[in-house]
């Protein structure tokens, strides 16, 4: 299985925000959709689409006048494959409009762990439901300083603050952690070697969680379970 590491650009911002990320080729778009909602900081209350050579993939509802294929049946691989100028197009919100282009950066990458990964990025994501660009330009203003009515609006409505240059790079971490545990991967025989030699991060998070429970290690946990069986066996 190869990898494809895309960049994911929301138009009509100034300065672009942007994530750059690396994915499984056999991702659907479904699951594309979930992953960019989550790099982005998006919080997945609207409906999506994906646009590609004129074809559009989402949730068909029946109500689009154009014909729409699911998204869970196509593949990224698919389509990368066939993309004009290397490019796909996403978009959230119907209401909000906002547009996403994602370049497909380099494709046959040789499989990494974990998967997908966030690789870089830059800019905080706008708030949901302020209008589309119109209204994150309004409030950019607003953090500025400047005497934007609508900005002021919505900067009150955030409590009195947005950093709109301040991307958290460990809530994008923290929320692949689901996608990477779904496409877990076995590591290559070769590349293996004896426990004992080696660590893993399961084992080390294993091992945070006994220590809070007074257990130092797997092995103390081990011996403790053997011991229990000895004691139920007399």
């Amino acid at each position: 299985m190869a990898d494809i590491r895309l960049r994911i650009e929301l138009l009509d911002t100034d300065p672009l925000v942007w994530r750059r990320v690396v994915v499984p080729e056999t991702i659907n778009l479904h699951r594309l959709h979930e992953l960019i909602q989550d790099v982005m900081g998006w919080e997945d209350c609207h409906l999506y689409e994906f646009e590609c050579n004129g074809r559009h993939y989402g949730e068909p509802d029946g109500l689009s006048s154009l014909p729409v294929a699911k998204s869970r049946n196509a593949k990224l691989k698919a389509l990368a494959s066939r993309a004009k100028d290397q490019c796909l197009h996403y978009l959230y919100d119907f209401g909000d409009g906002w547009e996403h282009r994602i370049v497909i950066e380099e494709t046959g990458l040789e499989e990494t762990l974990p998967c997908p990964r966030w690789v870089d990025g830059a800019m905080a994501c706008p708030p949901e439901d302020i209008g589309g660009v119109y209204g994150y330009t309004a409030l950019k203003a607003a953090v500025a300083g400047e005497e934007d009515p609508y900005g002021q609006e919505l900067l009150q409505a955030l409590g009195g603050e947005f950093p709109p240059a301040v991307l958290n790079e460990e809530a994008i971490a923290e929320a692949l952690i689901p996608f990477q545990a779904g496409f877990m991967r076995m590591e290559p025989p070769h590349d293996r070697v004896p426990r004992s030699d080696q660590g893993s991060p399961q084992k080390a998070a294993m091992e945070r969680l006994l220590k809070e429970n007074g257990i130092e290690s797997v092995e103390e946990l081990l011996q403790a379970i053997q011991s229990s069986g000895h004691q139920k066996d007399d």
